[in-house]
């Protein structure tokens, strides 16, 4: 007959194993958790400078849009040359829009500047205007700046 021997080990040589596995789980737990939050953050900046970026498009557009209406006012047929030749003298300075403190444009600022490009003297082309809109938002933490040049012709 054969016999079969089991070999106990004593209980006081399993105690403990549990709990290193239990504490490599919590680690484990704990830097995916990290991982998670610091992805959630950068998110979370992402769209703040998308929101942002789009504001300051859409504050430039505005802006290129009311020098497009002061250039070219409604119910007339002609340019008003005069506004845009004052707003380009001394060339560089630039022409505040009040955009106000909608929600939309909260935190932008925007301004353009109008260029006059005359045509060479012996030529029968119409003069042409160059708009340069530029927009500025920001908060505490993003800055986005977003600038748009329009070319306009008197016909």
């Amino acid at each position: 007959m054969l016999t079969m021997s089991h070999k106990v080990t004593s209980p006081k040589k399993q105690q403990g194993s549990a709990i290193v596995l239990a504490i490599f789980v919590i680690i484990i737990v704990s830097l995916l958790g990290a991982a998670l939050v610091s992805l959630q953050r950068d998110s979370a900046k992402g769209t703040s400078y998308e929101v942002y970026a789009a504001r300051a498009y859409l504050s430039a557009y505005s802006a290129s849009e009311i020098a497009l209406v002061d250039l070219f006012p409604l119910n007339s047929s002609a340019a008003n040359a005069t506004n845009c030749t004052d707003i380009s003298v001394p060339l560089g300075t630039n022409i505040s829009v009040p955009l106000g403190n909608d929600a939309g444009f909260h935190g932008c600022t925007a301004d353009y500047q109008c260029q006059t490009l005359m045509p060479s003297t012996s030529s029968s082309l119409p003069t042409r205007y160059k708009i340069v809109s530029t927009a500025v938002c920001k908060n505490a933490q993003t800055v986005t700046r977003r600038q748009i040049t329009v070319e306009a012709v008197s016909l």
